[in-house]
């Protein structure tokens, strides 16, 4: 019920838009909500939807700061609306094809992966004098205390009484929260803009060339650390060796390895905390995989 609502809601925004039905209106579920592809003779535009409130919001404006600071497509908002209690945001419809399905052969893999990399290292190295974004217009110059303000409400989520995590995790949790000084001081204390989800499902390619073509879906983009960007590229098509490419470009701290699975529970946790997400397999297997690796 909930989609066929979101799918009137989706063709009756393009018809106020464009003065006609679309022709083609496919809407997909997705973590964070749904996602209707709608196009006619003339016109094709994306209109996403969302389960948690305000979060088209902060998607507005991380797309416009996005597009100024990486050299490749990013989508253009063309309407923020409201229909039913339903927010939405209308998007223009980005060419490409998403880069979970690139091609296995070395030649797309090598000019993919170091594409990608190379704009994730412009965009990481373009300075930020401000600081740590903790929130408008309020920094930290100092990595551990803003990796504090970011994730402290999250811990009070997880480790709450109404928390679906289990005792064991909870008890994880407060170990990995308890470590975070030793684990984190190696990084340095330089902040870089990042998408902060750039996983492979957010990346387009050009299936002619195999060059990125778009990058989707940042609405946690900001002031943080690259590494908020860098524990993400090998979560898909790991073969692609996605982060070891990155560090033989721009070396990272000792022990980026096991950080990589500490900022990924970390992230897990935070998506638990806004939309009620929960699978404790998939976590104890990370929480496995961080020990198997950290020092800690």
């Amino acid at each position: 019920m909930q989609e066929q609502k979101l799918n009137q809601i989706a063709v009756k925004a393009f018809r106020s838009l464009f003065s006609r039905c679309p022709d083609f209106c496919n809407l997909q579920s997705t973590f964070y909500g749904w996602v209707a592809f709608l196009s006619s003779e003339k016109q094709r535009v994306v209109i996403k939807f969302c389960r948690q409130p305000g979060r088209l919001c902060k998607e507005i404006q991380a797309l416009k700061r996005l597009k100024l600071l990486i050299d490749c497509k990013v989508p253009e908002v063309i309407f923020f609306g409201q229909e039913e209690g339903q927010e939405y945001i209308v998007m223009d419809w980005v060419e490409g094809v998403p880069a979970y399905e690139l091609p296995q052969k070395k030649q797309a893999i090598d000019i993919f992966s170091e594409h990608l990399t190379d704009l994730l290292i412009e965009m990481h190295d373009q300075p930020q004098d401000h600081g740590f974004e903790l929130m408008a217009n309020q920094y930290d110059a100092h990595f551990i205390p803003a990796f504090e303000t970011w994730m402290s409400p999250v811990l009070r989520y997880l480790t709450s009484q109404n928390s679906p995590f289990s005792t064991e995790l909870k008890k994880q949790y407060e170990r990995l929260w308890e470590s975070r000084v030793e684990v984190l001081s190696p990084m340095n204390d330089v902040p870089s803009f990042v998408h902060d989800d750039c996983h492979l499902g957010n990346v387009l390619f050009d299936p002619e060339t195999y060059r990125v073509t778009a990058i989707l879906d940042p609405a946690d983009a900001g002031v943080k650390h690259r590494e908020f960007d860098l524990f993400h590229l090998n979560d898909v098509r790991p073969e692609l060796d996605l982060m070891s490419r990155y560090v033989a470009k721009s070396p990272l701290a000792e022990g980026y390895e096991a950080r990589r699975w500490y900022f990924s529970l970390w992230d897990d946790a935070k998506h638990a905390s806004n939309i009620g997400w929960y699978d404790e397999q998939h976590l104890l297997h990370k929480m496995k995989a961080y020990q198997r690796l950290s020092k800690c």
